[in-house]
């Protein structure tokens, strides 16, 4: 054996004897780890962004926590409200990312585990600092008792939003856009073509600020006592330092976190041994066993391809990865699917072949739609054929129209940079996907008609799945964008709730008993761990690539026409 194999086998060897530490202690911790004392507080800190589901990572318990998804909060509340162990959930909200729905279905959840008869204790550092708070007051307002540190604030602001537009640049770099669309409430394309709101786009923008308001304002009043008409009053002269928000009834308490911590570790009965959130899911999850239930997530930029990262920010669902998982449900025991949808929309082709797919499930099996944060444009459109669409009153939802368009940079290369394009077309048409030239009349015409097209498919397959003339469609079309309340008014979705009533719906289409256990089964098929990260790398890359290139060739593209850029309400 030459000395260069005695090294690979000798490194080898360490390897193998590390990578067997390394699961003993995973293994050992997680034996540790896994009971739950007969008398427990469960402690949940709800910071930075909360997906709809988290990634399996063996690492990730070694080395620092992990990203805690809605479905670990509810899951881990659900199991809380019915365990005899759990006396109490310990709260800790800090600034986190999510949208009004997520925030409402966590609210619905801590309010169930109050009406078990146990204690909910939020504790909040402080809601906003020189920020917004007004999400992180109203979740933690859903507990009984809101404790704020003496030096924190409650910036319960009243709700703001806030709208870039890049047109003046555009101007004063020498470019051009050109971006029609349908429906002048299809507002993605002014971010290019406007300095400002449009009198549509601060139309929509008003009633929907007002229907997030009235939400918000409801659920502060009922969860505090106080009369709507004075929570109102309460918002328009905040924000509020502690001793105020106090004194207001905004909270109960200021106290430190360590003495938060003492008062809600004990009860009459004794002291409670702390159970952190990962922990608990440890030890068991509900819906872990009877008929089984599949759960599909839908969460990102719909395109084409398999899931990746967005250059627009956010993930990617690749309508490969859609139909595959589409395909593995059809293929499963399920009895029903609970398609959980969070989703901006993109590419029309990509939202056409994963509703396709969903709709040939749907012939097997009943198909639920759950709406998360945002279902709208593509993310409404894959939605269509589904027996059952249940919006949480904050979704982000709607949005029937289309847009697309492109940017004319040659003056921009030329005057700014100094750089000129030869030019030479084989046909009249050749350069009509190009970025150098705005669109001449009879290009419009063209690039018209495929709008058309793509509107015409989006009025067709809403009309069908929600039994509305084209007329009506269109009528609440035109790009406008609703919350799911408002939605709902519309016959745009058929039910009000969150995760669990989408459970409850699928669970009667399917013919099982109410009170009856299920197993959700989720899909896509998580792949290893090392799979996962290569692929993402993979697709990255590969977009990374394209974005170069679409920008070094003079095109800039939005994820698709059937997009809804973030709407961002604080």
């Amino acid at each position: 054996m030459t000395s260069r194999s005695k090294a690979l086998l000798a490194v080898a060897a360490v390897v193998v004897i590390l990578a067997i530490g390394v699961l003993a202690i995973v293994l050992s911790a997680r034996y540790a780890t896994s009971h739950v004392p007969g008398q427990s507080v469960l402690a949940i800190e709800i910071a930075g962004p909360i997906p709809e589901i988290t990634q399996a990572n063996p690492f990730g318990e070694l080395f620092g926590g992990r990203v805690v998804s809605r479905q670990d909060v509810r899951d881990a509340l659900v199991r809380a409200a019915t365990d005899t162990r759990v006396r109490a959930v310990r709260l800790k909200v800090s600034e986190f990312q999510a949208g009004f729905a997520t925030v409402a279905e966590l609210r619905a959840l801590l309010a169930a585990v109050g009406k078990s008869g146990k204690l909910t204790a939020a504790y909040l550092e402080t809601a906003g600092e020189f920020a917004p708070g007004n999400g992180q007051y109203l979740l933690a307002s859903a507990c009984k008792r809101v404790v704020l540190n003496p030096l924190g604030d409650v910036n319960l602001t009243g709700l703001s939003a806030r709208t870039p537009f890049i047109r003046g640049t555009l101007d004063k770099l020498g470019v051009e856009p050109d971006f029609p669309g349908i429906g002048d409430y299809k507002t993605a394309r002014n971010f290019y073509t406007q300095k400002g709101y449009t009198p549509a786009e601060r139309e929509m923008m008003t009633w929907l600020l007002d229907s997030l308001s009235s939400q918000m304002v409801a659920g502060i009043a009922a969860a505090r006592g106080i009369e709507p008409a004075r929570v109102q009053e309460l918002i328009a002269k905040g924000p509020y330092v502690g001793p105020d928000a106090r004194k207001n009834k905004l909270v109960d308490e200021l106290a430190d976190w360590a003495t938060f911590v003492e008062a809600t570790g004990k009860t009459a009965t004794g002291h409670l041994e702390e159970v952190s959130l990962r922990r608990y899911l440890r030890a068991g999850r509900p819906n872990r066993s009877g008929a089984t239930i599949a759960v599909l997530v839908a969460e990102g930029s719909i395109m084409r391809g398999g899931d990746g990262s967005s250059l627009f920010g956010g993930d990617v669902m690749g309508s490969d990865t859609m139909a595959r998982a589409w395909r593995q449900v059809r293929e499963s025991d399920a009895k029903a699917v609970i398609f959980r949808i969070n989703s901006p929309g993109g590419s029309a082709v990509a939202s056409e072949i994963i509703r396709a797919e969903m709709v040939r499930t749907g012939a097997r099996m009943p198909v639920v739609v759950s709406m998360g944060d945002v279902a709208a444009s593509g993310g409404y459109w894959i939605t269509c054929g589904a027996r059952k669409v249940i919006a949480d009153p904050g979704t982000i939802t709607a949005s029937i129209g289309v847009f697309g368009g492109h940017l004319a940079m040659a003056r921009f290369w030329e005057e700014k940079l100094g750089v000129t394009w030869g030019r030479l077309d084989g046909a009249p048409n050749a350069d009509i996907f190009g970025s150098l030239d705005p669109w001449r009349p009879d290009q419009k015409v063209v690039v018209q008609k495929f709008l058309d097209r793509i509107y015409d498919a989006f009025l067709e397959r809403v009309s069908a799945a929600r039994k509305l003339t084209r007329a009506q469609v269109d009528a609440i079309g035109r790009g406008r964008v609703f919350t799911g309340e408002q939605a709902k008014a519309r016959g745009l979705v058929d039910e009000l709730g969150g995760f669990d009533e989408a459970l409850t719906a699928a669970k009667k289409l399917a013919g099982i008993a109410p009170a009856a256990d299920v197993k959700l089964e989720f899909y896509p098929k998580q792949r290893p761990f090392w799979q996962q990260m290569l692929d993402r790398s993979d697709g990255e890359e590969a977009r990374l690539r394209t974005a170069i290139k679409e920008l070094l060739s003079g095109r800039v593209q939005a994820p698709g026409p059937i997009w809804l850029p973030p709407i961002d309400v604080r």
